[in-house]
């Protein structure tokens, strides 16, 4: 379907283009006019469209389609639609994964910059996402496109990521995670999840951003219509295929920088691969043996992917665009978190400084010669110390001795002497000597 208002891709859009506002100066990359990017090539420009203007119309024509569908997304020359989808959606979304892999969002939540609260925000979105996303699934569960990647037991992230939301917000102090009265109500639109709605997390259901409202409209669309629910597959993929991957370095990274000591608080980033969920938490799973069932269920996915879509080449082709259109959702999704204002030290670097600090008190290591210096020192400052009491001092106290008995003997008695007698003397004997005394009883009771 063609654009009604005639135009160029390079050109601006025309005044009365459908919903779509143009990007602003502004927002628009030196050496770019804000509407093309280059097709599918690592490393492309980020995207221009604003956070709170982003709508799928707007994506679109960002991508240069000819169009206002996903249909009209375009496609890279060199695709082989004989190949297999999985390879087909690996090859024709390299842009678009290098773009959602940069996004300063991604980096934060990877680095573990996040601060909790923030985290547990960013949780409460994806929950959004997932749930829409595996309603979608569970209804279109016989389709033959999603039926031979459908696993709910071992790929459904909805119900973990409620389970890590409600083990870290009690982490959070009471007054933030105080809920608002009245309590939210549910409605056909927006489920309420099974974890408590403190007012940081209600917003996210209440006053919907536009990335996740864009992405959840797109998902609900899929799954409402039958002839479209198949491109369910190409969100499953990008989620699950993500999550398995690069999501399993953020849950490792997580773990350190808010101090989880096991499972909890990360089960969104573990996939329960053969009910070995006590080997993980015990540590008793190597990082090889992990990495190969990863593995494992990553190409059982993938020969799922193929078996579904078949040797359909249309439906191969709407799959890659789909792929696509995820993609860039989930980095738009990416623009919702909230870096703090000043970088701090996470737990794991705090540690590293604290063990640097002390394996510089460290006493150094015992030599021969270290200790050959120390017992010369040592017989150095017992001469010395024989040198002032024999000789110094015998010879220095006669000369001392008239002028002390001259100047300083009667100051001292004739004003710190009576002082001492008159206040110090008394205050001890009716308050300090009391008080002493009843300590050294307390500690000779406590010995015994």
């Amino acid at each position: 379907m063609a654009c009604p208002v005639p135009h160029t891709k390079q050109a601006t859009p025309p005044a009365g283009h459908p919903e779509l506002t143009p990007p602003s100066a502004t927002n628009t990359p030196d050496g770019l006019n804000g509407v093309t990017t280059p097709a599918f090539e690592p490393n492309a420009p980020p995207s221009v469209v604003p956070s709170n203007e982003v709508t799928l119309a707007a994506l679109l024509y960002e991508s240069g389609a000819d169009g206002r569908t996903v249909d009209d997304w375009p496609l890279p020359e060199e695709l082989d639609f004989a190949s297999p989808v999985s390879e087909l959606l690996r090859k024709g979304t390299q842009r678009a994964h290098v773009a959602a892999e940069h996004s300063g969002g991604a980096t934060a939540l990877t680095n573990g910059e996040l601060e909790l609260q923030e985290y547990i925000r960013w949780l409460a979105i994806l929950w959004r996402v997932y749930d829409a996303l595996e309603r979608g699934l569970d209804e279109h569960a016989t389709n033959t496109v999603l039926a031979p990647t459908y696993n709910p037991s071992l790929l459904a992230r909805a119900p973990e990521l409620a389970a890590d939301i409600t083990y870290l917000l009690p982490r959070l102090p009471s007054y933030v995670t105080k809920p608002t009265s009245p309590p939210l109500k549910a409605t056909p639109e927006v489920p309420l999840p099974p974890f408590a709605l403190p007012p940081f997390l209600e917003e996210v259901f209440v006053n919907t951003p536009a990335p996740l409202e864009v992405y959840l409209g797109r998902i609900k669309e899929l799954s409402r219509n039958a002839d479209l629910a198949p491109r369910l597959l190409a969100h499953a993929y990008v989620r699950y295929l993500g999550d398995l991957s690069g999501g399993q370095v953020i849950g490792a990274r997580l773990r350190k920088a808010y101090g989880l000591p096991g499972l909890d608080g990360r089960r969104f980033y573990y996939f329960d691969l053969h009910s070995d969920k006590s080997s993980a938490e015990t540590g008793e799973e190597t990082v090889g043996e992990r990495k190969k069932k990863l593995n494992e269920v990553k190409a059982w996915y993938r020969r799922g992917m193929d078996e579904g879509a078949g040797e359909d080449q249309k439906l191969k082709a709407a799959e890659v665009r789909e792929a696509n259109v995820a993609f860039v959702l989930n980095t738009h999704l990416f623009s919702l978190i909230q870096p703090p204002t000043e970088k701090k030290l996470r737990y794991f670097e705090k540690r590293d400084q604290e063990n640097e600090r002390r394996s510089k008190l460290e006493k150094p290591r015992r030599t021969w010669a270290r200790t050959l210096q120390q017992t010369v020192y040592f017989f150095l400052a017992v001469l010395f110390g024989l040198f002032l009491t024999q000789i110094a001092v015998p010879f220095v106290a006669p000369h001392i001795a008239p002028h002390y008995q001259q100047h300083v003997s009667p100051v001292v008695d004739s004003t710190i002497a009576p002082w001492w007698n008159d206040k110090v003397v008394p205050w001890w004997q009716e308050r300090g000597w009391p008080v002493l005394e009843k300590q050294m009883a307390k500690s000779r009771r406590n010995f015994i």
